[in-house]
């Protein structure tokens, strides 16, 4: 088991294994940020590149996102994985079973309609609608971050005890307790696709230390993406064209070692 390091470098790729079960985020680790959610790129060989994962780690291979799973579905067709959207308020098991939501949290349709009213006239700033939780975008005016959280926060104190507030790369999140990609991991280790596996988790941002924590615990790896520091990392990677890169190497690696 490769031992935890506080700075890991970059380069450094965890030699990968026939057991392993792949938990991957997506904006920031399989794809390139954009200024706008919608203004991603999917490169054209990515969807073949997570289909051929599947079938080398069989069927192990799971997204887990602020993403809906909906636009999972959609963006990387005609791949179709085990899922989990917005932080762990909808999980999909198996590529063959259905998405279950959460119930809508209480807060969400008062909190959408304060933020509306407020932050959208903000310069720069944009509030992504999913059905169970809420996104405020500041990419594009970073120097403000601290002061969008803080009215953020302000907004939504009062509606639910159960809501949280999470500050990422130029992104605030705004979820439901008690539900995270840490949560998601542990739902997906106890079906027959991943248990008995060695979890990986690659990630870029402060809500994958989540994933982070529930793959260590759980004796596996954790891989971060990018320069965000963090106390949990075992490996780096530098971009997502690199991981990409890395992930697109697997196949092979465990075709060699195949019995």
């Amino acid at each position: 088991m490769a031992r935890a390091r506080t700075a890991p470098g970059y380069g450094m790729h965890p030699l990968p294994e026939p057991d392993w079960a792949l938990f991957l985020d997506i904006d920031g680790t399989l794809i390139e940020h954009a200024d706008h959610p919608e203004g991603v790129t999917i490169p054209d060989y990515l969807p073949d590149l997570l289909t051929n994962l599947q079938v080398v780690l069989g069927g192990a291979v799971a997204l887990v996102s602020g993403r809906t799973i909906d636009w999972m579905d959609k963006r990387f067709a005609p791949a179709r994985l085990p899922a989990s959207g917005q932080h762990g308020a909808e999980i999909r098991l198996a590529p063959d079973t259905p998405s279950v939501p959460i119930p809508e949290p209480k807060w969400r349709k008062p909190l959408e309609k304060a933020l509306d009213e407020v932050l959208t006239t903000w310069p720069g700033v944009f509030v992504e609608h999913k059905p169970l939780s809420l996104a405020v975008h500041f990419r594009a005016v970073p120097q403000f971050g601290d002061v969008i959280m803080d009215r953020v926060i302000e907004l939504g104190t009062g509606l639910n005890d159960g809501v949280e507030f999470l500050k990422g790369r130029f992104v605030i999140e705004v979820r439901q307790g008690g539900r995270d990609k840490g949560t998601a991991v542990e739902q997906f280790m106890n079906t027959a696709l991943f248990t008995g596996r060695r979890p990986v988790f690659l990630g870029d941002d402060v809500t994958d230390e989540d994933g982070f924590r529930a793959v260590r615990a759980a004796g596996g790896l954790a891989v971060a993406v990018g320069p965000r520091p963090t106390q949990q990392a075992d490996y780096r990677l530098a971009t997502p064209m690199e991981v990409r890169d890395w992930l697109g190497t697997i196949p092979e690696a465990l075709e060699r070692v195949a019995p």
